[in-house]
């Protein structure tokens, strides 16, 4: 198997502070609302099973979303529609190129800024609709990736100039670390435990909110799904109450339970545990996404999370803004340069 390794320039800038080619000056920004992808297919081409296939492959849902969120919202353009040159430049395609002429064989091909800086297309080739179809399902989990995290690394680069820096300051103060806080998340949340770091944007339609705290190093299995799960569930108990006795966040494990996964984020280790949450003898719920970090100069464990309710409406944008500020999270010892890596099998 051939692996691609996509390395974003936008995010390692970011952190480095490297200056724009004069390439990346004369290319227009990839354009397009997140996480709307572009499907471009010849006019008049008989889908068949494809589309179907399309849809449970890119648009199936997110799991830890209370209604289903889809992954993407799929857009479907003809290739004629997408000469134009306002249209091209959208960020997350799919380019369909069926003819008898390609290889038996379908494949994909991967290709970055082709229109415009951090656009991401891939150009897929089968004989026909139908043999695409079947080859599609074998590689739904890495083109999920693929879009996901060019979407994180836009994100990313978006906090170098919107932030909250109120926010971020008051951070700093409390746990002695840093992170670009989301602009509108301005407003300090209250915690009973005085270092607990906890901000809001405190909306009526779609509330987002990020908290940070660190415990004592103690035990390697705090980096374990058990041994997160129940240092999050401690620690929200204390400081996350809602009206009522007994009223306090905790983890969900009722419909979905959650997930842990080590990442690595500019050579180090981060803990990653994804799932939802819900107030305990209440009605509130919603997604959650925390990275957990070791710091070894202070002996400590340092938990970043975001968290979003928004009964009814959809969670997909506000809970992956989120999930990219924190790959933004710097502890004091840290020197490194933080990199979304993208990476994409194909024979």
């Amino acid at each position: 198997m051939k692996r691609i390794t996509l390395l974003f320039a936008a995010a390692i800038c970011l952190f480095t502070g490297c200056q724009k080619t004069i390439k990346q000056l004369a290319t227009p920004q990839a354009t397009g609302t997140p996480y709307d992808l572009y499907i471009v297919a010849p006019p008049h081409m008989e889908f068949g099973s494809l589309k179907d296939t399309i849809e449970a492959v890119l648009a199936t849902p997110m799991q830890w979303t209370p209604n289903g969120d889809p992954h993407f919202r799929l857009r479907y353009l003809t290739t004629d529609n997408f000469k134009s040159s306002i249209i091209r430049t959208v960020g997350n395609v799919v380019y369909l190129n069926i003819s008898t002429d390609n290889a038996q064989e379908p494949s994909i091909r991967i290709e970055r800024d082709t229109y415009a800086e951090s656009q991401i297309i891939a150009k897929m080739y089968a004989q026909t609709p139908d043999d695409l179809a079947q080859y599609l399902p074998q590689h739904a989990p890495q083109l999920r990736d693929l879009f996901t995290r060019v979407e994180l690394n836009r994100a990313v680069r978006l906090l170098k100039t919107d932030f909250c820096s109120k926010e971020c300051d008051r951070l700093m103060q409390l746990q002695e670390v840093s992170m670009k806080i989301p602009e509108d998340l301005s407003t300090p949340g209250l915690g009973k435990d005085s270092l607990f770091f906890w901000c809001t944007n405190n909306a009526f339609k779609k509330r987002c909110d990020i908290v940070v705290y660190s415990i004592p190093y103690t035990d390697a299995k705090v980096f374990s799904l058990e041994g997160a799960v129940a240092v999050r569930d401690s620690i929200m108990k204390q400081n996350i109450e809602s009206d009522g006795a007994g009223s306090y966040m905790t983890t969900n494990r009722k419909y979905v339970l959650p997930e842990y996964q080590a990442l690595n984020i500019g050579g180090q280790y981060v803990g990653e545990l994804k799932g939802m949450w819900r107030i305990e003898n209440g009605l509130m719920a919603g997604p959650f996404v925390c990275h957990i970090r070791l710091d070894e100069a202070n002996q400590r464990v340092v938990f970043a999370e975001g968290f979003v309710y928004a009964p009814n409406d959809e969670k997909r944008n506000s809970i992956r803004r989120l999930e990219a500020a924190l790959y933004t999270l710097q502890l004091p010892s840290d020197n490194m340069s933080p990199e979304i890596e993208i990476t994409f099998e194909q024979p």
